[in-house]
């Protein structure tokens, strides 16, 4: 999956790599409007950021001919906007087909937190990570449990496979689940897997009487120790087998 850059800063494209490459995101950043514009059919881009400070012009006609091929939901669109922006120019964004504008400079870890967190509300990252799977067994119980996103009642279950990006949730009672949507976030979930108790948030991508969940999101370490786990499982399970 690809972000599209338009911005002067050249320094962007490095904060973004080393935010967002974890993720399995390519980023690439252009400098010069036209030559995105000639560029922007062929690179196809799965999230499209423009600077307005640099280019309040230009935004507009890239927005523009990029919706022409690719709709909201294939391609999102956020502009980095300061103070000054116009609530008139607010309105052409969202009549352009603009996902969000996001108010700031992208400069510290807070703020990628945040723009990370709007941009899963569009698009659920590759995070493409090394490593294989993790089938628990029996024994193992990598259990899982939230609240229902409609009437907050507790789903409780197991994973019967899991990996860093994501895994397959099957419930203790089948009927809670049934009426979930794909593409539905799942807020404030707990998951304990080994002797890591942890934290987050992900989205529902097919229920077909399990879930298969993509993480989004962990709170504190959540992410590496989740990755440890996983190595430590399937290491162990290498070891037996071989």
């Amino acid at each position: 999956m690809i972000i599209l850059i338009l911005a002067e800063d050249k320094s962007l494209k490095t904060r973004f790599n080393s935010f967002f490459t974890r993720l399995g995101y390519s980023v690439i950043q252009y400098t010069h409007p036209l030559k995105i514009m000639d560029n922007l059919d062929e690179i196809s881009p799965d999230i499209l950021l423009c600077d307005t400070t640099d280019y309040p012009r230009h935004w507009k006609l890239i927005v523009k001919q990029l919706r022409e091929n690719r709709e909201r939901h294939e391609t999102a669109v956020i502009l980095l906007v300061d103070k000054s922006f116009d609530p008139e120019e607010a309105d052409k964004a969202a009549f352009l087909g603009v996902n969000f504008l996001f108010p700031g400079k992208l400069e510290s870890i807070e703020e990628f937190r945040d723009f990370e967190k709007k941009i899963s509300r569009y698009k659920t990252p590759p995070m493409k990570f090394r490593g294989t799977s993790w089938i628990p067994d029996k024994e193992d119980r990598v259990g899982f449990i939230f609240r229902h996103p409609e009437d907050l009642r507790m789903v409780s279950g197991q994973f019967t496979e899991l990996s860093p990006a994501g895994g397959v949730f099957r419930a203790d009672d089948p009927s809670d689940i049934s009426g979930m949507a794909p593409g539905t976030l799942l807020e404030g979930g707990s998951l304990k897997a080994g002797n890591s108790l942890l934290s987050l948030r992900c989205r529902i991508i097919r229920n077909s009487g399990t879930l298969s969940l993509a993480f989004l999101e962990f709170t504190d370490d959540g992410f590496q120790e989740l990755l440890n786990e996983i190595n430590n499982h399937t290491e162990m399970l290498h070891k037996t087998t071989s």
